[in-house]
């Protein structure tokens, strides 16, 4: 009678062992190539890198436009300001990711250069948000962009 009830006990306990829960690996946005390639494709005028960076239905909103698709953000944004836009630095002031997606809000710096000469040094923040693909690319599908004035 023992042994069945040492049996009865024993499998109950076994029974009722919380198994460990299966551990998925974390693989995190590389924010920093992310942000570093917004830069480059910017400071290299390189217009056609800057609309691929977007999904078609992505937003952009700055202090003087709010566009709804990739299509008009190039119309509107990314055309007339790309040949202007030199040497765009940021500093990043918070970053985060999961597996399928990443924020980063940082501050930003360029020169507006027309002719040959800085007529302009704009900083401002903005916060870029993007989301991975199916091909396991990213692309942004929001960017908030503020600029500050200097008085």
């Amino acid at each position: 009678m023992k042994k069945i009830l040492f049996a009865l006990f024993a499998s109950s306990m076994f029974i009722s062992c919380k198994q460990p829960a299966a551990v998925i690996p974390t693989v995190k946005a590389p924010i920093d190539s992310l942000v570093n390639n917004w830069s480059n494709s910017w400071n290299n005028h390189d217009s056609a890198a800057v609309r691929n960076m977007f999904t078609a239905d992505a937003l952009l909103i700055d202090d003087n436009l709010v566009a709804v698709n990739a299509n008009e953000m190039s119309a509107k944004w990314i055309s007339p300001n790309i040949n202007v836009v030199n040497h765009l630095k940021s500093s990043e002031l918070q970053q985060w990711s999961t597996n399928d997606r990443a924020g980063y809000t940082g501050k930003y710096e360029f020169d507006v250069l027309v002719k040959d000469s800085v007529v302009a040094k704009p900083t401002g923040v903005f916060t870029i948000t993007w989301i991975k693909g199916n091909k396991a690319d990213w692309k942004i599908t929001t960017a908030v962009i503020h600029s500050f004035i200097k008085k």
